[in-house]
């Protein structure tokens, strides 16, 4: 959109450039009506325009009231000019951006560049209850969609898995829900279940041998074994992911492993850390410790809580004093 249309931009408040593509001969929209828009934000660089985000692709049109209170006053007067049908191009240079923000640009970022949004007014309701009814259909479709997306990255992570198992001759296993174990030491005793938990060491990493996180590495901050709750009792330790859960069931007490995990029964597209791309597969070299039972597990579960607060309250006092001491030397 931004590429194509020629039209010019009109002048915004706060640095905003805008140009509006009309589609309707209707009236703008009116204070207090709710306005569904699909949204893209994209970096140009005048050569090229790059997609950082799109509602389309991702959480579906979005849906709020016109009103200058959650609203920014720049867009805000922007927005109102808007009729059902119309598009909408807001663009800003990198340099305002940066202006307003002390912390600087993104990386990606470069002085003279632009951010461009683009809008997409796709329908406008008179009342709360007809938006909360598109709402609904809405995240129906989002669902009915990632759906479909998570089936289709299933498959490709699962070729790509096959074909390095192959290649590498590697023996797996196929844990219940899809998890593929590589069993390196076997433990002891009863496989896994549901009413247990498990105390485990683990280095997390991508495919190409990144360490994300660890409790064995000495580059990271913890190394106690973690809890993981295969009951359904929150009280008993921190949900982890499918595909760990999963996983587990293949061993038992001092089973040594190895977890191939697509991205879908990971973290998919939403990675919790800079280290893991979206949709990546991820491996994790485990050991499980120890087998507890409820009881055992709340016991240790307490523990462990006491020894986080513990800690927290030595920091907490340790930046009270640093203060202290600062504010000493002040004087």
């Amino acid at each position: 959109m931004f590429s194509a249309c020629q039209q010019s931009f009109k002048k915004g408040e706060q640095g905003l450039e805008y140009k509006i593509i009309s589609g309707s001969k209707g009236e703008p929209i009116k204070y207090g009506e709710f306005m569904q828009m699909e949204i893209a934000q994209i970096y140009s660089n005048g050569k090229k325009d790059s997609i950082l985000s799109d509602t389309r692709t991702s959480s579906g049109a979005i849906i709020q009231p016109l009103d200058s209170i959650n609203t920014p006053k720049e867009y805000f007067n922007i927005l109102k000019q808007l009729k059902n049908g119309d598009s909408l191009v807001i663009r800003i240079l990198s340099d305002s951006i940066m202006q307003k923000n002390p912390m600087g640009l993104p990386p990606f970022m470069k002085k003279g560049h632009y951010l461009v949004t683009t809008v997409k007014m796709i329908n406008v309701f008179k009342t709360r209850e007809e938006a909360e009814a598109a709402f609904k259909e809405e995240q129906g479709k989002v669902e009915a969609r990632m759906k479909e997306q998570s089936k289709e990255q299933e498959k490709k992570d699962i070729k790509t898995l096959e074909d390095y198992f192959a290649k590498n001759k590697i023996q797996v296993l196929k844990a219940p829900e899809g998890t593929f174990v590589e069993i390196l030491t076997p433990g002891t005793g009863p496989n896994i279940d549901t009413s247990v938990v498990i105390k485990v060491k683990y280095t997390g990493k991508t495919m190409d041998g990144v360490i994300f996180d660890s409790n064995v590495d000495p580059s990271f901050p913890n190394h106690d074994p973690i809890l993981v709750n295969m009951t359904n009792d929150p009280s008993l330790g921190q949900p982890v992911i499918k595909g760990w859960t999963d996983g587990f069931k293949m061993l038992n007490k001092g089973a040594i492993a190895k977890f191939y995990i697509t991205s879908p029964m990971a973290y998919g597209a939403n990675s919790p850390t800079p280290k893991i791309p979206a949709n990546s597969i991820l491996t994790f070299d485990v050991e499980v410790v120890d087998v507890l039972n409820k009881v055992q597990a709340k016991v240790e579960a307490d523990a462990q809580m006491k020894k986080m607060n513990e800690i927290q309250k030595r920091f907490m006092d340790s930046m009270k004093q640093a203060h202290r001491d600062t504010t000493a030397k002040v004087k």
